[in-house]
């Protein structure tokens, strides 16, 4: 088990197997990805360029664990490539170095055009000797106005890489499409579209090339899909009975049931990740607040006492940490992320001084969120640490980029 902030990693350049451009370049991107994923993990420190580079070139068959040990590597991770014929074979072995002890050994293969699957893999194999889970191989979602028609009001849903890499869109409707939620599974994503006129709640097989329409046989509008952790029902707000309240159905729309009825404006709900709990946005103190039930409606507690205005709430889905994110406005007009322990109730702000920050998604191990963030009507994907530490955007592509969330 590689223990959390002790070992310090070497992770040297990808040795070709052959000595052809197209192996050199699977290697060059399995170098760089692979580095990047493990740094983004934050749990490792790492053996700087400049000391690898003074030290003598590596046999990848037959390392000189010495000459690592003497540059403080504790891990050495080797990697080699090569193409044939336009398929891509990377190997990755991972050594303790003080005992050249090999931890791991694998080996992948496929087409060799997007050589980042590949140092996904591998980051993500790497983390299962920690405790804790990789996220290299996880997707986002989100919405963006990339592909509008003119004269129209026009958002389509895309998916991407963890690292912005990679997008590409999934509705194509040419409608208005907006908030979307992934299954826990990751085949499928919920979603509201104006697609018929009137906000309805869609779930989409993304890998099937067809979507199912949950509530527009219902009545009223419908909004901010989620489904729950065992894949097996969905939350959703609604105004069929005549006020925005909280409803539960099964995953496919059916036996709906409504557990907020009060005569404020509930929406937004999120599960907690035993699938128990559900937290909303409600107005029935005067302004948006975050209150959390139980999935029967009852238990109904207010969540949030800082702030004039607390919205889009998001539950961490790790049981590690008990908290929840969401959009908050804390001490000026615009908007922060703001996370609240559940326990204490003490809330702690991720951002500021970046404009409009909203609509958190934690990432499935619960050690980073997604959030949106825009300034002058320009609206961009970032990625956190939960502490707000490190704030990176993500180069997700074109246009107004929304309402992440951040699935399997």
């Amino acid at each position: 088990m590689i223990q959390e902030g002790v070992q310090r990693f070497a992770i040297p350049d990808c040795g070709p197997r052959k000595g052809d451009e197209a192996s050199r370049e699977v290697c060059r991107a399995v170098t760089q990805v692979l580095r990047a994923d493990l740094q983004f993990e934050n749990l490792f420190k790492f053996v700087p360029q400049s000391l690898m580079s003074a030290i003598p070139p590596m046999d990848p068959e037959n390392p000189n664990f010495a000459d690592w040990k003497g540059i403080g590597a504790s891990v050495l991770v080797i990697t080699r490539a090569q193409v044939t014929g336009g398929e891509a074979t990377v190997e990755v072995r991972v050594h303790f170095v003080d005992t050249g002890q090999s931890m791991l050994a694998k080996r992948y293969s496929g087409p060799a055009d997007n050589p980042r699957v590949f140092a996904h893999q591998a980051s993500d194999d790497v983390m299962t000797l920690t405790q804790y889970r990789g996220v290299a191989r996880t997707k986002i979602a989100f919405v963006s106005d990339r592909d509008r028609v003119p004269g129209r009001a026009t958002k389509e849903i895309y998916i991407m890489d963890y690292d912005g890499y990679n997008p590409r869109r999934v509705t194509v409707n040419r409608s208005l499409n907006i908030l979307p939620n992934w299954s826990p599974d990751g085949r499928s994503l919920a979603y509201v579209s104006y697609r018929r006129g009137n906000p309805d709640v869609f779930v989409a097989s993304i890998y099937e090339g067809r979507s199912a329409d949950l509530t527009g046989d219902k009545g009223g509008a419908a909004f901010a899909p989620a489904i729950s952790p065992d894949g097996k029902r969905i939350a959703y707000a609604s105004s069929r009975a005549g006020n925005m309240d909280i409803w539960v159905a099964n995953i496919d729309g059916s036996s709906p049931r409504r557990l907020t009825s009060t005569g404020a404006l509930d929406t937004a709900p999120t599960w907690s990740p035993t699938g128990q709990e559900i937290a909303f946005t409600s107005g029935r103190s005067g302004s948006p607040q975050i209150y959390v039930m139980d999935t029967e409606g009852l238990n109904v507690r207010r969540l949030t006492n800082v702030g004039s205005w607390n919205d889009a709430p998001a539950w961490n889905p790790s049981k590690q940490f008990g908290e929840i994110a969401y959009t908050a406005r804390l001490e000026n007009r615009t908007f922060d992320i703001a996370v609240v322990d559940i326990a204490t109730r003490q809330v702690r702000q991720l951002t500021q001084g970046r404009g409009s920050c909203e609509y958190p998604s934690w990432a499935p191990s619960g050690r980073h969120l997604t959030f949106a963030c825009g300034r002058g009507g320009k609206w961009q994907i970032a990625v956190a640490d939960r502490l707000g530490q490190t704030i990176t955007m993500l180069p997700a592509g074109p246009g107004k980029n929304e309402q992440p969330d951040w699935g399997p």
